[in-house]
């Protein structure tokens, strides 16, 4: 894997979906190195100076294609003091650093897979998910559940994919039927069929005919992860067929 590097971005666009969860699109000065879909960078709003010590940051996945090398996106969710900072200082224009690429939290395509993601937590599955074609050999189911079916980020790329790519398959979950009120006037248009509530094993391993047979990958909340990880072991799904993106 590439060896980390630190640069300089500046921000393009920054999209707001409600409920304080944006997409932020960046162009780094230079071309980033090359990363794998499911890794992750560091980015800091902070003043940086490269020849001293890398400021306090935050994680987030790598939510572009790893074929594009002058354009990085990333989703946050403001949930604490220093998104909240992130919040206010990211604006069209604006520079920040970032250095990357990070993690092991890679999909291997020589297996069926069945991936588990939370709120922005779909981040973590999004290059995977763009980069699969239509001859992909082995299933790939995803459940992605948030707050309302306007939070379902990426929508229009993964219903693309599921219309493309006969291995793919996907599950969608909502808590909340209410619209949400700074969504575009089309996102109607593109939203998915939801099950009402939270991503739950037992309708996984209903629609997924070979779930068992799996390799689970999860990515979500802390909640989510431990509560998931504790349930696929109940059912006897093997420890090292679990693999967790614990973002927080």
């Amino acid at each position: 894997m590439s060896m980390p590097r630190k640069i300089r971005c500046t921000v393009e666009t920054v999209a707001s979906h409600g409920g304080r969860v944006y997409t932020v699109d960046l162009h780094p000065e230079s071309p980033v190195p090359a990363f794998h879909p499911g890794q992750f960078l560091h980015l800091t709003v902070e003043d940086y100076d490269p020849a001293g010590f890398w400021p306090e940051s935050r994680v987030f996945s790598i939510a572009s294609p790893s074929r594009e090398r002058h354009r990085l996106r990333l989703c946050y969710a403001v949930k604490g003091r220093y998104t909240a900072r992130i919040e206010a200082a990211l604006r069209p224009g604006a520079t920040v650093w970032i250095k990357l690429p990070y993690g092991e939290f890679v999909i291997d395509p020589a297996d069926a897979a069945v991936l588990l993601a939370g709120g922005t937590g779909i981040t973590a599955f999004t290059a995977f998910i763009e980069a699969l074609t239509p001859d992909h050999p082995h299933s790939v189911w995803l459940a992605y559940g948030a707050r309302c079916p306007e939070l379902l980020l990426f929508r229009d790329m993964i219903l693309a994919q599921l219309d493309r790519v006969p291995s793919f398959h996907a599950l969608f979950f909502a808590e909340h039927d209410a619209p949400n009120p700074a969504a575009s006037p089309d996102a109607a248009l593109t939203l998915p069929a939801c099950m009402p509530g939270r991503i739950t094993l037992d309708s996984v391993f209903h629609h997924a005919p070979n779930a068992a047979a799996s390799v689970f990958y999860l990515s979500g909340p802390p909640p989510m992860l431990k509560t998931f990880s504790a349930g696929l072991a109940a059912r006897g799904v093997p420890a090292d067929r679990i693999r967790t993106d614990a973002w927080e």
